[in-house]
């Protein structure tokens, strides 16, 4: 619920969600280049995209997951990365990427070293907040230590209500992305799905243990993915050494 006085912001349109495998021995390279390079050139110079935040798994957070393959191999994933664009800002945004994507293979700016398991744009659906938490439009400028995400593949009617009882202790926002179109992938085309990124505010395997998988055990329809995530350190190779 808004508070008297607040200023809910541009709000989000669409979300640009990209979840990629370094090579074996090429983390610390792979990390540097998309937090350097690749992710500021070619997601956040877009038109409209407005903030962005990159989050790891850790072979800590992998050992965590449940069964599902809808990102393919549970074991293997470690890089997820979230932009949010300005509402009505997604057809200027596929504009604009084929050239720079263009421009980036002439300048030899790509990366060979890993598998791009799943990139695509997802539709803002609904966000649920506990009491003081900002909106989702400043959620990945504010801080969160980590997030949880996981991917509805089945009946997700009561997903939002579910989101409402996730978001307090712990877990300030929750905010559920619907994907929209996949854009590329080494797995092909997944399943439908409602992504739920919930951000975490604290400790983030306790937060995962404690609050994240009962509630994972009550949620009506399937779900193919979920996992804790550590938020990276920009500037930084934490947790590079820990895939």
């Amino acid at each position: 619920m808004t508070e008297a006085g607040d200023i809910e912001g541009a709000g989000i349109g669409t979300a640009i969600v990209s979840y990629m495998e370094p090579h074996p021995g090429s983390e610390l390279e792979f990390n540097r280049w998309y937090e350097r390079d690749h992710f500021p050139a070619a997601v956040l110079a877009g038109p409209g995209a407005y903030a962005g935040q990159r989050f790891v798994a850790t072979r800590r957070c992998k050992i965590e997951r449940p069964p599902g393959d809808l990102f393919g191999d549970p074991g293997t994933g470690s890089y997820l990365s979230v932009a949010w664009l300005l509402p009505g800002a997604q057809p200027a945004w596929d504009a604009w990427i084929g050239p720079q994507m263009e421009m980036l293979r002439r300048e030899d700016r790509m990366f060979a070293g890993r598998d791009h398991l799943h990139t695509a744009v997802y539709d803002f659906v609904w966000e649920a907040r506990a009491a003081g938490a900002p909106p989702s439009c400043v959620a990945l400028d504010d801080g969160a230590t980590g997030l949880v995400a996981v991917a509805i593949t089945g009946d997700d009617t009561a997903a939002e209500g579910w989101a409402n009882d996730l978001a307090g202790e712990g877990i300030p926002l929750v905010v559920g992305l619907r994907r929209q179109r996949l854009l590329v992938s080494v797995l092909g085309e997944p399943a439908p799905h409602l992504l739920i990124l919930a951000f975490v505010d604290g400790d983030v395997l306790d937060v995962w243990r404690r609050r994240a998988v009962p509630a994972l055990a009550t949620l009506r329809g399937e779900f193919g993915f979920a996992s804790p995530f550590f938020a990276t350190v920009p500037g930084t190779d934490t947790y590079a050494d820990q895939l």
